[in-house]
């Protein structure tokens, strides 16, 4: 039996990285990478669905806003309304009562030719015709205790002969204010 022995130093050999191992780290970051392509993947996807949700919610709310604007719109069209109903109702006057108040009261002696009522200054114009100037002093008397006119001025009259019938009228103008009380 013979044995060998060397006696000669020993040279360590270097490893070589060897093809497995390097398919293997190869491996490794390819599957990392799909790994971090998939989460990023699903988390833009999500965000994406994430928005496109809140942009359907935005557009619901505008569409309400805008009948939110349309109903304020009309809601104060139909204040407006009422408040006008409201203001033309509470100074409202009743003309019948203001000419049977009128009828009644006017003497047979004196005539109306025109009569303007403002309502807003509650002036009342009274023109018309009566016989003489007695008749006249006689119907501004009346006028001053009248119910449906209060401070009564006698502002314009003249005095006419109709050449044909040899008969005179006298024309006048008054001017008084409107007594609204217990009338309407």
């Amino acid at each position: 039996m013979n044995i060998k022995i060397n006696l000669l130093p020993i040279v360590k050999k270097k490893r070589k990285f060897e093809e497995t191992n390097l398919v293997i780290i190869f491996i490794f970051f390819i599957i990392v990478l799909a790994l971090t392509y998939f989460f990023y993947y699903t988390r833009v996807n999500t965000l994406n669905n994430n928005l496109n949700i809140i942009m359907a919610n935005i557009n619901k709310l505008k569409d309400m806003e805008n009948l939110k604007n349309e109903k304020i719109k009309s809601d104060s069209l139909i204040n407006y309304y009422i408040n006008t109903i409201a203001k033309y109702t509470k100074n409202q006057y009743k003309f019948s009562s203001f000419f049977e108040g009128l009828k009644q009261e006017f003497p047979k002696y004196a005539y109306i030719t025109s009569l303007d009522v403002d309502l807003e200054t509650k002036v009342v114009r009274i023109v018309g015709e009566t016989s003489d100037y007695y008749n006249l002093g006689r119907l501004m008397n009346y006028i001053k205790d009248s119910k449906i006119i209060s401070n009564p001025y006698l502002v314009n009259f003249s005095r006419t002969e109709d050449a044909q019938t040899k008969t005179s009228k006298v024309t006048f103008t008054i001017i008084g204010i409107l007594i609204t009380g217990g009338t309407k």
